[in-house]
C-alpha cells in the first residue's frame, strides 16, 4: 500500500543537494517517487509501506549528509 508523506530537511545549501537526496532515496526498494524543495527545505515522499518504514527513508537522508524529520500533516 502506497503512501505519501513529507519531511523537513535541514542542510541543504545548494541545487545539488536536492539531487543528491533524491537519487539515494529513490534507489531504495519501495520508494515510488520523491520531490525535494531546496527553497521550502522539505520533500515529499510516496513509498510502498509494506516494503519500506519511513525510518529507513529518513535513515537515508541522514546518512548522505543532512537532517531530516517527519512533518505531521
Amino acid at each position: 500500500m502506497n503512501e505519501s508523506i513529507y519531511l523537513d530537511i535541514k542542510g541543504m545549501h545548494c541545487s545539488n543537494c536536492p539531487t543528491k537526496i533524491e537519487k539515494a532515496v529513490s534507489a531504495m526498494a519501495g520508494v515510488k517517487d520523491i520531490s525535494v524543495n531546496l527553497a521550502d527545505e522539505n520533500a515529499r515522499i510516496t513509498f510502498n509501506r509494506n516494503l519500506i518504514g519511513i525510518s529507513e527513508v529518513i535513515d537515508k537522508i541522514d546518512n548522505v549528509g543532512f537532517e531530516a524529520e517527519k512533518i505531521d500533516t
